[in-house]
């Protein structure tokens, strides 16, 4: 069962140091023939951590990185380079969103990372409902690359889905109202074997994903012991937003998601 709410306001509120204020640089990438759109937010007197930060927003056709900016911004508050984007058919991408599917979602981030964040940074991985299975996708393919991350009212599809397009009516029926598949997801499977830190946030009032799916990832999450469990009070599905209205829950989501399972891998930045 999910952790109850109010459980980590007893961890202790280290303060986030602002080092300068954050700059945001927007441009399209070109992937296949669509034009991806995304920003990179980066602190403008330069970047001091060498892990780069992808953030990657839901599967719906009105997601868009846009909500995800708030969270962007206070990341590179702290030194690091932030790579938010629109998979295509949302945003301000090109491309049909109901032609979308899982395999397009994991090579469209493929690309765009391996354009724009040098081969040689660790990777932080942000995602949000649908994007924690692409996280996970993201994760098979850079392996020990991926030290951290967040997976923000996440979803995993089974893997006969991979490749059925959003706008086919057997996707939405087979994804949500077919429990036996769940299991199957090789997102499951990622998350179970992850080496980094893992931080689940999941919100007080879930609206979209299963209560079987939910509790499917929760445990699978929980058997990595360098996992954590957050749940924010008051809060829906679509987190992205939640985070943009609600700065504390953002920087606490940002705290617990850098803080290490051991005191020897304390991030100075979070030991306040």
């Amino acid at each position: 069962m999910p952790a109850p709410p109010g459980f980590w306001r007893e961890l202790p509120q280290f303060p986030i140091k602002r080092r300068a204020v954050a700059e945001v640089i927007r441009s399209v990438h070109e992937w296949t023939a669509e034009r991806l759109s995304y920003y990179e937010v980066a602190p403008e007197r330069g970047i001091t951590q060498q892990a780069r930060v992808i953030v990657m927003h839901g599967g719906g056709p009105r997601d868009s990185k846009e909500p995800s900016l708030p969270l962007a911004q206070d990341l590179a508050a702290l030194g690091y380079h932030v790579l938010g984007f629109d998979f295509t058919g949302s945003g301000d991408s090109s491309g049909a969103w109901p032609e979308l599917t899982l395999d397009r979602r994991r090579d469209q981030a493929v690309s765009l990372v391996d354009d724009r964040v040098p081969a040689q940074c660790p990777l932080i991985l942000v995602g949000f409902s649908m994007s924690g299975q692409t996280a996970a996708d993201l994760v098979e393919h850079y392996g020990e690359r991926v030290s951290h991350l967040a997976l923000c009212a996440p979803g995993v599809y089974s893997r006969t889905l991979r490749e059925t397009p959003f706008g086919d009516d057997t996707f939405i029926n087979l994804a949500f109202t077919k429990p036996e598949l769940w299991p199957g997801s090789p997102a499951l499977d990622v998350l179970a074997a992850f080496p980094g830190r893992t931080l689940l946030v999941l919100p007080e009032h879930e609206e979209q994903v299963p209560p079987g799916m939910a509790d499917l990832i929760e445990r699978t999450v929980r058997t990595n012991p360098r996992s954590a469990i957050q749940v924010l009070d008051g809060a829906g599905h679509l987190l992205d937003r939640w985070l943009a209205e609600h700065p504390q829950d953002r920087r606490s989501v940002i705290k617990n998601l850098l803080r290490r399972p051991t005191a020897a891998w304390l991030d100075p930045e979070m030991s306040g």
